[in-house]
């Protein structure tokens, strides 16, 4: 099982978090006032060839691996300064990768180039009748004589509103039940289709979310990802990368605020004493560090799991996206109360504690993650159970 970078990785990290020091950092703060993605930044990484890294070469990338997007990833968060921006990505990577994996010709002459080239992904799952129920979609294709016409709504998607590309769950009419959940993958387009307004977020509002409907909007039997009725699989396959990828980025975001808390306290003074002196500062300080390590290598181990198609990948993409997250939580507001007064007021360190207590709900709550949990430990354990041999017979 591969763990950690290589040399040649590191460098990957190394490059991208410069680039994202000049491209993401320098105006995150004027984006996030006005909700706004940075489509600046996001065009300068694509031309960059950040979305080429793990495409095959075959189908126009850098023929690297995941492992790769992971540093330079890493590289982004650290260098970009900017959560909701990450966020944004993480959105567009699972459907980068569910197009290579699943494509067909339409996929990979049309769509993908158009994602590796600066394109906006957008992974549309969420709708008003549930979030992460997703065997309860009524979006629903229904069949026509040039392919299908797509009929419903679905909300609170992250990077709808600026969308050129979008991956869509739905049924598709009169296949049967609990075997017509299907996988759409459109453009988009001002007529058949709808995008609503953003909506206006606690946290990271650099990362825009919004609806976007569909009024009998035309597709072909070509855009229907993977084979018809195999949505759910490919849903599972496709978030699967995107719940890991919170860990990776809330450890690699966590490393910038533990130089901040760490340099402000050895700086503080209180009772003549620099308060890094005292057990409380420490004990908030080591909290930080922990979450980091532990959301870093629980996530290296679900992606070597996920690659390598290992049994328990969907169980470790769950676990890195919820020690990941709440790692981020409680570092962020453990970061804001080391500077005290400073850190209540609205700036830097507040809104990192808006932004992280985001990532408890986007990508799948805190909850849905411990229920995949515990449903994949009893999966785990029926497979382990028919994969071992009844022992017969009696002791002499």
């Amino acid at each position: 099982m591969k763990i950690g970078w290589t040399l040649a990785q590191r460098a990957i990290a190394d490059h991208y978090e410069a680039l994202a020091r000049e491209h993401v950092a320098a105006r995150s703060e004027w984006h996030y006032a006005r909700e706004q993605l940075d489509q600046g930044a996001w065009r300068a990484l694509a031309d960059d060839g950040l979305w080429r890294i793990p495409v095959p070469e075959e189908l126009g990338g850098h023929g690297m691996t995941w492992w790769e997007f992971c540093a330079a990833l890493e590289g982004i968060a650290r260098g970009g300064r900017d959560l909701g921006f990450c966020l944004s990505l993480i959105a567009h990577a699972g459907f980068l990768r569910s197009l290579v994996i699943f494509g067909g010709e339409y996929h990979h002459t049309v769509a993908l180039p158009k994602m590796m080239g600066g394109a906006i992904g957008a992974t549309a799952l969420t709708e008003m009748s549930g979030g992460s129920d997703v065997a309860r979609v009524a979006t629903t294709a229904h069949p026509t004589a040039q392919g299908y016409k797509l009929v419903g709504t679905k909300t609170h998607i992250t990077n709808a509103p600026v969308a050129d590309m979008f991956w869509v769950l739905g049924r598709i009419d009169k296949l049967p039940a609990k075997r017509d959940i299907s996988v759409f993958v459109l453009e988009r387009q001002s007529s058949g289709m709808q995008i609503g307004a953003p909506e206006h977020m606690f946290g990271n509002r650099s990362s825009p979310t919004g609806p976007v409907s569909f009024f009998g909007l035309p597709i072909t039997a070509g855009q229907v990802l993977g084979r018809p009725g195999d949505g759910l699989s490919l849903t599972y396959a496709t978030i699967a990368l995107d719940r890991l990828l919170y860990g990776v980025v809330g450890a690699a975001y966590l490393e910038g605020l533990l130089q901040e808390a760490i340099g402000f306290a050895e700086q503080r003074t209180a009772f003549g004493r620099p308060i890094a002196d005292y057990q409380y500062v420490q004990r908030r300080i080591t909290n930080v560090k922990l979450a980091i390590e532990s959301a870093r290598w629980v996530s290296y181990a679900a992606l070597a799991s996920l690659l390598e198609e290992r049994e328990e990948a969907a169980l470790m993409s769950s676990t890195a996206k919820l020690i990941g997250s709440e790692g981020l939580a409680g570092a962020a507001l453990d970061v804001m109360q080391i500077f005290g007064h400073t850190g209540y007021q609205l700036g830097h360190h507040s809104r990192n504690v808006q932004d992280a207590l985001g990532t408890l709900i986007a990508g799948g709550t805190s909850d849905i993650q411990r229920k995949n949990i515990f449903t994949q430990l009893l999966r785990l354990r029926k497979s382990q159970r028919a994969a071992t041999p009844a022992v017969s017979g009696s002791a002499a």
